[in-house]
């Protein structure tokens, strides 16, 4: 592994790393140990991932393509019910919530494939959990395969300009009571400030009060006071901006920036074509997640519970993707 590679993507982990349990220790001590243990069991699985070659996984391709759809099927089939979803597993004390897990090998089954398209099988029963977050989540994994094949890229833009003649009916029709209320507050917030425009208010509210330094640990009124809801997950960018300010919140994108400008140097310096796409894949999942969560915090996006890479509350995120980072870096 080339040096000018592998130490950013050391000093990127280890900032959002500090970042991630300094602020879960201010406004969630309850789970520090637990999100402690994640990063633990995360770096395990990096090294783990080190061990893997993606041009021996071709050959597993089918069998992993069908794991990964039968093992997000298994909430729906066990009808574990959370806030409306069946998106998770629960064994014993742990939560575990396949669509993150699948991630990786679906990325490497879309590496080794020439069937992209199916790709769309695991983003529908994701769908179905329902788990809209998610599955734009998994969706972003296809990415690199369409801007790699012009014929595929002249498909999708056909597609997308059908989807956008047809988002009424889709919005109608398709979307979950809550996904429309998500998209109606997005639009105007202030219509309901103590209801479904209650969260990306007072998001905005912690994201301004920050200021240029912030109000400092375990002093951010909207997350301590338990103003802002789900401060810990979703509004985890808006929580940080309040305590460490525009410097804390400065430090989190230019570690983010370190990363994916390494996860893109790292896939376009390479020859092999199932790394370059697994690489680029990842990378553009890391870059787009943090835009869309850090978009919604704001206002300029719908709340999709899409979580912020590394530093939300979330277990199966962390391991995902160092496991994901441990395959790139595996030659």
């Amino acid at each position: 592994m080339s040096r000018s590679l592998w130490l950013p993507t050391i000093i990127s982990l280890s900032v959002l790393f500090c970042i991630n349990i300094l602020m879960i220790s201010s406004i969630a001590p309850n789970l520090v140990f637990k999100q402690l243990f994640a990063w633990i069991l995360g770096i395990i699985f990096f090294f783990i991932g080190k061990q893997i070659n993606l041009k021996q996984l071709n050959s597993y391709k089918w069998p992993i393509f069908i794991v990964c759809c039968l093992l997000l099927l298994f909430p729906i089939m066990l009808n574990s019910i959370t806030r409306g979803s069946r998106r998770w597993i629960y064994l014993g004390g742990l939560t575990l919530q396949p669509s993150e897990f699948t991630k990786p090998w679906l990325m490497s089954f879309l590496s080794n494939t020439n069937l992209p398209l199916l790709h769309f099988i695991p983003i529908f029963i994701i769908m179905a959990q329902p788990d809209l977050g998610s599955a734009i989540s998994v969706f972003f994994l296809i990415i690199p395969l369409i801007l790699y094949n012009k014929k595929l890229l002249k498909l999708f833009l056909i597609f997308g300009l059908i989807f956008i003649l047809v988002s009424p009916l889709v919005y109608k029709y398709v979307l979950h009571d809550y996904q429309q209320k998500r998209i109606q507050t997005f639009l105007n917030p202030k219509a309901d400030p103590l209801g479904e425009g209650y969260n990306v208010i007072q998001s905005q509210i912690a994201i301004g009060s920050g200021g240029f330094f912030g109000k400092g640990y375990r002093k951010g009124t909207q997350g301590q006071l338990l103003f802002l809801p789900e401060k810990h997950t979703d509004f985890m960018f808006a929580t940080t901006a309040e305590e460490l300010g525009l410097i804390g919140i400065s430090i989190v994108l230019f570690s983010y920036y370190l990363l994916i400008s390494t996860l893109f140097n790292k896939a376009f310096s390479t020859k092999n074509r199932p790394l370059f796409i697994f690489t680029l894949g990842i990378a553009i999942q890391i870059w787009l997640q943090a835009s869309i969560n850090i978009g919604m915090n704001i206002g300029l996006l719908p709340v999709t519970g899409i979580p912020l890479p590394f530093i939300s509350v979330g277990g199966s995120s962390i391991m995902t993707l160092l496991f994901s980072l441990g395959i790139i870096y595996s030659s």
